[in-house]
């Protein structure tokens, strides 16, 4: 099982009395599950560090640890307080908070996801401010020496988190072979949320991104990690609301070579819509294809509940063939640790069958 680091309360930096070389970092975190049901049950240390960026914005040198706080389990919330020196609070500098060691960022590898990711903040610091943005900064390495970046909402909404599906299949993207060598590929991420998915696709080959989401404030993180990403990648992106109760509504002129949704299918509720509207992507491409192949579907979820089921029989029904199965077990070292099997997320790549265009 995964667990974020997620700040219940902005971090603070304020002066010292009769202390001219150090200021004082405060915050309170939490250490929780993608979807805050659940807080880590075990025992782990956090630490602090400053990285200084670069003027391009790219991720410079790290402080080291600044201090460090014990998160004991029953935990819920950890109040965290350290020095910082003054020197270092300034503009372009980033406070983050890890389990790991506090010298690197997280990598990014569908096999060995980090037990407890960790978190960055979102703006520069000065004296007496703090980060007013409501947002967590989750920064993961991937081949090639370059960083995925997703900003993420501190608050309760689930569409503006990043999720364990998502995570793992924006790494196993990163060593996917399937992807080909016909480039520029156009993608349509469905539910992108965070955009998690779409911009590690842009990252691992040059892409045209279609984001699309019903929740219009998801879009708005969707559009700021796009923006963010301009300096890492090639691939051009848009972000769009697609309902899914009116797939035939929304347009787009090129035909797709991927569709991708992640953890999509955990409310049985709008399964049936999200089934409709894959079919009208696909109808659609393949009315813009002129000889292309028509796009693969890839779906991603750790399955939250039976009725998720209820997913696949409609595929089938609609004449989608599943192509592929990957199951990836999430590494967990306190379930490894007392003989409990591990959480795992799946991935699946259908295409359709006999599709006939209208």
């Amino acid at each position: 099982m995964v667990h974020y680091i997620r700040f219940l309360q902005p971090p603070r930096v304020t002066r010292l009395n009769n202390d001219e070389t150090n200021a004082l970092l405060t915050t309170l975190l939490t250490i929780t599950t993608d979807l805050g049901d659940a807080f880590y049950i075990g025992d782990s240390c956090v630490h602090c560090a400053i990285f200084l960026e670069t003027a391009s914005g790219s991720i410079g040198r790290s402080s080291g640890s600044l201090g460090m706080a014990h998160w004991k389990p029953g935990m819920r919330v950890l109040k965290f307080e350290a020095k910082v020196p003054l020197r270092d609070v300034r503009h372009r500098s980033r406070f983050f908070f890890t389990c790991n060691e506090p010298t690197e960022i997280d990598t990014l590898r569908a096999e060995r996801l980090p037990n407890i990711i960790g978190a960055f903040t979102e703006e520069s610091y000065h004296l007496e401010g703090r980060d007013d943005t409501n947002m967590t900064v989750r920064r993961f390495r991937v081949p090639g020496d370059r960083v995925l970046e997703i900003c993420e909402e501190n608050g309760d909404s689930m569409a503006r988190h990043i999720w364990d599906g998502g995570v793992v299949l924006a790494a196993w993207l990163m060593d996917w072979s399937g992807i080909g060598q016909h480039i520029p590929l156009t993608i349509l991420e469905l539910g992108t949320g965070c955009g998690t998915v779409g911009l590690a696709f842009g990252l691992r080959s040059d892409c045209r991104l279609i984001l699309t989401d019903v929740d219009g404030e998801a879009l708005t993180y969707a559009e700021h990690n796009a923006q963010r990403s301009q300096n890492t990648f090639n691939s051009v992106w848009e972000c769009s609301a697609l309902d899914w109760s009116e797939p035939d509504q929304f347009k787009f002129d090129q035909p797709l070579d991927f569709i991708v949704a992640s953890e999509c299918i955990y409310n049985p509720d709008s399964i049936p819509d999200l089934v409709r509207t894959m079919s009208s992507l696909v109808r659609r491409s393949n009315e813009l294809k002129k000889g292309l192949a028509q796009p693969q579907i890839i779906v991603s979820t750790k399955v939250r509940h039976p009725s998720e089921a209820a997913f696949f029989d409609l595929m089938k029904e609609s004449k989608f063939e599943q192509k592929e199965h990957v199951s990836i077990p999430i590494h967990d070292q306190y379930r490894e640790s007392i003989g409990q099997d591990l959480e795992v997320v799946h991935i699946y790549i259908f295409e359709k069958r006999n599709e006939v265009d209208h």
